[in-house]
C-alpha cells in the first residue's frame, strides 16, 4: 500500500511538473524598450530603438511590426521604416536575422541560447513634403497623425506602431518604455509615467495593444487644460507659424466637450490628452503634405491639420475634426479595449465595428442637441446627408466582415458604411426608447454596459433582449446582421418626423448666384449668376453693400445668409459696382419649387405619443 501511494505521489508530482514546464514555455516577464531621440541628426533623421525581450528559449522567434493599424483601412507595413536590424544572444554573439514577409523579422538562435536584445534604427514616416519618400504613393493614405516625425526644431511625434514591435505569441506582455530626450523637450502622452530624471523618462504600458494606442510627443508645444465634470482635458498645440495657441483650441472645443462629458456623466474620472499639429498656410501645398485628419484613442488623440487664417473656418475645422472623440473613453465605443486582435498582420475589422463608429457619430449629435450646442434642425440636415450617403449600401449588412474589410479600404465606401452605422444607431435608439416605455435609451444601455468588465459587444442585442425587450432579436436579425433596408419611415414616424426619399418643396430665393472673395481688395465678386436673378447682378460685378451694410470678410456670414437663405419676402437694398458705375436695386425673393431628396422634417400633425417619445429622446426631463 505504501509503495502504491508513493507511485501515485510520484505520478501527480510528475504531472504538475510537466504542467509548470509547459507553462514556462510561453514567454513571461516584460519588454524593456529604449527609444533614443536625444541623438537624432538632420543628416541621418533616424531614431535608435533597443529592445530587451522577455526570456524566450526557442530556436526561432519572429519580431513583428504592424501591417495594419486601427482606423486605417489599407496596409501601412511599418517594417519598411526599419534599418540596420541586428540581434544578440546571451553571450553577446550576433544572431542570424532575416526578413520574413513584409512585416516580420525571423531571428535564429543556437540550441540552448537565449535572445538578449535586438537593436535597429527607424525612419520617420514624414519628410519635408509630408510623407516619407521611403514608401510608394500607395501609402499616402496614411494620416500623418498616425505616423512619426523626428525633428529637433519642430518636435518628435511618435506613434509606437511605426517604431516598436512585439514577438509573435507575446503581444499581451507589459512594456517598460524608456525615452532618452533633450531636457528642453517637454513630453505629452497618456502613457503612465513611472520615473523622470534629467532627459530620461520611463513609462509602463500593460500590453502591445495599449502601447500602440498611446502616441507620444516631445517638443515645445503650447499647452493648457480644463476640467469638464469628471474629465480633465489636456491640450498641446504645435503651430508651425506660432499663430494657433492651446487656449484658442480650448475655446473652439469647450462647448462640445462640456456636452459630451454631461452625456457620459457617471463614468469614472478620466484624463484625456489632445495633441494638435498645425501646418502653416504658407507651407501647405495640396497633395504633397501628407493626409490631414485625426487619430483618436481611448485616452488620447492626435490631430494633423492645416491652419486657416480666418478664425471662424478654423474653429469649424477643429470642432468638426474632434467631434465625438472623447466618447472613446467608453469601453463599448473603443474597440481596442475589448478586442484582442490575434496580430497586427490582418485588417483590424470586427463584426461589431458598426457599434463604435455608429454610436460615436450618433451620440455626438444627440449630446450636442440635448445641450443646445446644435439645433434639431441641424441634426435633421445631418440625417438627410447620411441617408443620401448610405444609399449605395442600404442593402448591405454592417456586420459582414469580409465585405467590410474591402469597403473600409476605400475612403468613399468607408464613409457610406459609417453613415449607415450612424442611422442604425439612431433607429435602434428610437425603438429601444419606445420598448422601454421611455425608461431607457441607447445612452443608458451603453453606460450600464460600460461598468461590466465581462461584457463583449457581440452580445449587445442579447443584453437588450434580456433587460428591455425580446423585440430586439427580430430587429438585429433584420437590420444588424441582415440586409433589410432600415425602417426609416416607420422609425421617424414614432418621433414625429416625416421622411420623404424624394419630395417637392418650396424655398425662398433671389435666384442662383455664386460669389468669390478677393482677399487683396477685401471684396466679394460675382462668379456666376442666373440671368433671371432678382439682384440683376452679372459675372464680375463687385458687391458693395446689402441694406446699407458694407460687405467685407468681417460680416461675410451675415451677408451671405441674407443673399443665399432669405427668411421672408421682404425686399433688400443691394449696391454693387459694374465697370466704373454704381448700381442700386431693391430685390425681393420669391418662392421656387424644387425637388429635394431625402427630405426630413417635423410632422405638424403627429400623435401625442410621438411627441412624448420625441421629447424623451431629445429633451429628457431626467437628463
Amino acid at each position: 500500500m505504501k509503495r502504491f501511494i508513493r507511485y501515485i505521489l510520484v505520478f501527480v508530482f510528475s504531472f504538475l511538473l510537466s504542467d509548470v514546464v509547459a507553462q514556462s514555455a510561453a514567454p513571461v516577464g516584460e519588454y524593456r524598450v529604449t527609444v533614443d531621440i536625444a541623438n537624432v541628426t538632420r543628416e541621418k533623421d533616424r531614431v535608435r530603438i533597443t529592445v530587451v525581450p522577455p526570456p524566450m528559449k526557442t530556436q526561432k522567434v519572429y519580431y513583428v511590426l504592424p501591417a495594419y493599424i486601427s482606423d486605417v483601412g489599407k496596409p501601412v507595413d511599418a517594417l519598411q521604416f526599419v534599418h540596420e536590424f541586428y540581434a544578440l544572444d546571451d553571450r553577446g554573439m550576433p544572431l542570424k536575422v532575416k526578413k520574413s514577409g513584409k512585416n516580420k523579422v525571423l531571428i535564429k538562435l543556437d540550441k540552448g541560447r537565449v535572445l538578449r536584445k535586438i537593436e535597429y534604427w527607424v525612419d520617420d514616416t514624414w519628410d519635408s513634403t509630408g510623407y516619407s519618400s521611403y514608401h510608394s504613393e500607395k501609402y499616402s493614405h496614411v494620416p500623418n497623425a498616425a505616423g512619426t516625425t523626428f525633428d529637433e526644431k519642430t518636435g518628435f511625434l511618435m506613434n509606437p506602431a511605426f517604431m516598436i514591435g512585439y514577438f509573435d505569441g507575446a503581444m499581451s506582455l507589459p512594456y517598460h518604455l524608456t525615452v532618452m530626450h533633450n531636457e528642453s523637450d517637454n513630453p505629452f502622452t497618456s502613457l503612465q509615467l513611472i520615473e523622470s530624471v534629467r532627459g530620461r523618462d520611463e513609462y509602463l504600458s500593460g500590453s502591445y495593444n495599449e502601447l500602440v494606442e498611446s502616441p507620444l510627443y516631445y517638443g515645445k508645444a503650447d499647452t493648457c487644460g480644463f476640467l469638464s465634470r469628471n474629465c480633465y482635458i489636456d491640450i498641446a498645440v504645435y503651430s508651425e507659424t506660432g499663430n494657433v495657441s492651446a487656449r484658442q483650441i480650448r475655446k473652439y472645443i469647450a462647448a462640445e466637450i462640456f456636452a459630451l462629458t454631461r452625456f457620459i456623466e457617471g463614468i469614472p474620472p478620466r484624463h484625456y490628452k489632445m495633441m494638435f499639429w498645425f501646418v502653416g498656410p504658407g507651407n501647405f501645398t495640396s497633395g504633397n503634405h501628407g493626409k490631414f485628419g485625426g487619430m483618436s484613442h481611448r485616452n488620447s488623440a492626435v490631430y494633423y491639420l492645416n491652419e486657416i487664417e480666418e478664425e471662424e473656418p478654423l474653429a469649424s475645422l477643429v470642432s468638426g475634426e474632434t467631434a465625438g472623440d472623447l466618447l472613446k473613453t467608453l469601453a463599448l465605443l473603443d474597440q481596442s479595449s475589448y478586442d484582442n486582435y490575434p496580430d497586427f498582420l490582418t485588417p483590424q475589422v470586427r463584426s461589431n465595428w458598426w457599434i463604435s463608429e455608429g454610436f460615436k457619430s450618433y451620440f455626438t449629435w444627440l449630446a450636442e442637441v440635448r445641450d443646445s450646442v446644435a439645433s434639431e434642425e441641424d441634426f435633421r440636415a445631418a440625417i438627410s446627408s447620411k441617408l443620401r450617403m448610405s444609399e449605395n449600401v442600404k442593402a448591405r449588412s454592417v456586420t459582414d466582415v469580409k465585405h467590410l474589410k474591402k469597403a473600409l479600404a476605400d475612403p468613399l465606401k468607408a464613409e457610406e458604411f459609417k453613415a449607415k452605422a450612424m442611422l442604425l444607431a439612431f433607429t435602434l435608439d428610437i425603438h429601444l426608447t419606445q420598448w422601454s416605455g421611455g425608461a431607457k435609451g441607447l445612452r443608458e444601455v451603453v453606460l450600464e454596459l460600460n461598468n461590466r468588465s465581462t461584457f463583449h459587444p457581440d452580445s449587445l442585442c442579447g443584453y437588450i433582449g434580456k433587460t428591455i425587450s425580446p423585440e430586439i432579436n427580430e430587429f438585429c436579425a433584420k437590420y444588424v446582421n441582415g440586409v433589410a433596408p432600415l425602417p426609416i419611415i416607420q422609425s421617424f414616424d414614432k418621433i414625429g418626423w416625416v421622411y420623404s426619399p424624394s419630395a417637392l418643396d418650396s424655398i425662398l430665393t433671389f435666384g442662383q448666384i455664386s460669389l468669390n472673395y478677393d482677399s487683396q481688395i477685401d471684396a466679394f465678386l460675382v462668379r456666376s449668376a442666373d440671368p433671371g436673378n432678382q439682384l440683376k447682378v452679372k459675372e464680375g460685378d463687385r458687391l458693395v453693400s446689402v441694406d446699407g451694410v458694407t460687405v467685407s470678410a468681417a460680416n461675410m456670414d451675415e451677408i451671405l445668409n441674407t443673399i443665399y437663405s432669405p427668411t421672408d419676402t421682404q425686399p433688400i437694398e443691394v449696391i454693387y459696382i459694374r465697370g466704373n458705375r454704381n448700381e442700386r436695386i431693391m430685390a425681393q425673393p420669391y418662392y421656387k419649387t424644387i425637388v429635394i431628396e431625402h427630405l426630413v422634417r417635423i410632422d405638424p400633425a403627429c400623435s401625442s405619443d410621438a411627441l412624448l417619445l420625441h421629447e424623451r429622446l431629445f429633451n429628457p426631463m431626467d437628463y
